[in-house]
């Protein structure tokens, strides 16, 4: 038995069967290949492998081919398994809601009192005392002092106005007049209080020797909520 001839023949069939098995594996890498093409990106490297030659592929070759193979068959399942993508989603528009407008309350709050004073300086006239705070009138807007006075016999002018005793000053706005004899209802402009609770008073004065008189008073307070 020729062994030499025998190892030189097996020897050819090993390099025909690795022949074959890697012209088999270029032919379906490159089948693949170019049927991916349009769904799949392949880089450069995937591509190409330096160890196939015209010769054939080597063992290490073929595994790595086979590899790339597999990755590119799933890849190719994955691109025709694809689901159809979702449709937008529709827009819901909710109607314009417009802020419920605000409402405005009038309250009023009367000062406690009379009295009468000839002085030129402000004097405070007894039992006219009330405690005034802001704070309990949410949505506080506007106060206005509406006084009933008038001038007794003269032909000066009568005064009247709101004193803050916790601050020692006159309030802000709250002060009024007369030159009239018969009773009369004056209105005055904004009052301006400070904030927390104050002791508030009225003071009354005369230019003249004639008497201003106060019969009674109240704030009209404006709220709005």
């Amino acid at each position: 038995m020729d062994w030499k001839k025998i190892l030189i023949g097996a020897g050819i069939l090993d390099l025909v069967a690795v022949n074959a098995g890697g012209a088999y594996l270029v032919y379906k890498f490159s089948i693949l290949n170019s049927y991916s093409n349009s769904k799949v990106q392949i880089s450069n490297d995937q591509k190409t492998d330096s160890r196939v030659t015209d010769e054939g592929c080597d063992r290490d070759c073929v595994a790595s081919m086979e590899a790339r193979l597999a990755i590119l068959e799933s890849k190719i399942g994955d691109d025709q398994g694809v689901a159809t993508p979702p449709a937008p989603t529709k827009k819901i528009l909710y109607p314009l809601v417009s802020p419920k407008p605000k409402v405005r309350t009038s309250s009023y709050l009367t000062v406690p009192g009379s009295g009468s004073s000839s002085k030129n300086d402000w004097e405070s006239l007894s039992g006219t005392e009330f405690y005034f705070d802001t704070g309990d009138y949410p949505g506080l807007a506007d106060v206005y002092f509406e006084v009933n006075i008038k001038l007794y016999n003269g032909n000066g002018m009568a005064y009247v106005r709101l004193y803050d005793s916790t601050h020692g000053v006159g309030v802000q706005g709250g002060e009024v007049q007369t030159k009239l004899q018969a009773n009369s209802v004056v209105t005055s402009g904004r009052v301006t209080f400070w904030g927390g609770r104050n002791l508030i008073k009225v003071q009354a004065k005369s230019l003249t020797a004639d008497t201003a008189v106060f019969n009674s008073g109240r704030l009209k307070i404006i709220t709005e909520n």
